[in-house]
């Protein structure tokens, strides 16, 4: 019972983290825009987004009777045990040990979600959903395989399969500044690519799309993907302090948070097109020649000795 309460209050503690950031979020592009965002419901318009969670779960779940009705209501819930399940294994969070092996089961979790997308837009029965869902499969997929390839590589030379080890090796200088800076680049467009952010928001491009994979779902459903998205955002963000040396600072984090929120009101939307191509003519070339580099200098270091 202890348990099952220590789980409760945790999820409640991811839920206003997640109001906190839909806060935060209509704030800075406010300011980014010259307006002041939500400001009427309590003071500052703090209640905000307290009262569109409600607004959004008290809207009708619109029913879906074809075959593949199944597939279209498990989606949310897979998305959003995901999301919540991922935090378990994180250091200095929710305390999870994976066995030494969290890096593996963070990729592994990361990796399911594409059947949770899948579903959704081919569940729905629409050419919308249907459409956006196979757009959002092949983001997710390139990016994923770029993450983890870049993941490995840092694995392979920290000899740590675990978060917070592998933040000891590359957040105290185990590597020189300017590769850390380059590192720094590649996984900031990394994590916006698998956030489904600006500028490669394709996932949910409302003005292309009507919505992408869910433009089916409403109530609850439609709740648990946001929330899903949301809590993403806090998780990936965590991940990289951790990465790089910085998760024991909450300052940090907040930070990294605000940079991916005012990335939104910076910088325009790329064509799917681009998208596609940036990730396999340019990131995937850029990560396998630091594969190859790495390895061939690792090679010639045993050779000396």
């Amino acid at each position: 019972m202890v348990l099952i309460g220590v789980g409760v209050l945790f999820v409640v503690s991811l839920l206003l983290l997640v109001a906190l950031l839909v806060l935060l979020e209509r704030k800075v592009l406010g300011l980014a825009q010259l307006r002041k965002g939500p400001n009427i419901v309590g003071i500052y318009g703090i209640l905000q987004t307290v009262v569109d969670g409600v607004k959004l779960l008290t809207k009708e779940m619109v029913l879906v009777t074809n075959d593949r009705f199944v597939f279209f209501y498990v989606s949310p819930f897979l998305l959003f045990s995901l999301a919540t399940m991922g935090w378990f294994f994180m250091p200095g969070m929710g305390g999870g040990e994976g066995g030494g092996m969290t890096i593996l089961v963070i990729l592994y979790i990361s990796s399911m979600g594409v059947y949770g997308v899948l579903w959704a837009g081919w569940g729905s029965g629409s050419v919308y959903s249907l459409m956006g869902g196979v757009r959002a499969v092949a983001q997710m997929i390139s990016y994923e395989i770029v993450m983890a390839l870049f993941i490995l590589l840092l694995v392979y030379f920290s000899g740590s399969l675990d978060w917070e080890g592998l933040g000891e090796y590359y957040g105290v200088g185990g590597v020189g500044a300017t590769l850390w800076l380059v590192v720094v680049v590649i996984w900031g467009g990394i994590v916006l690519a698998e956030l489904n952010r600006v500028p490669f928001d394709l996932v949910e491009g409302e003005s292309e799309l009507v919505g992408g994979y869910n433009v089916e779902y409403s109530g609850y459903g439609f709740t648990l993907f946001f929330l899903a998205e949301y809590m993403n955002i806090w998780l990936l963000c965590w991940l990289s302090l951790v990465l790089f040396g910085g998760w024991n600072s909450l300052w940090m984090l907040v930070v990294a948070v605000v940079g991916v929120v005012y990335v939104r009101g910076l910088l325009p939307r790329y064509k799917f097109t681009d998208l596609i191509g940036l990730t396999w003519r340019i990131y995937l070339p850029i990560v396998l020649f630091g594969c190859m580099m790495m390895l061939l200098a690792d090679a010639m270091c045993w050779g000396e000795v």
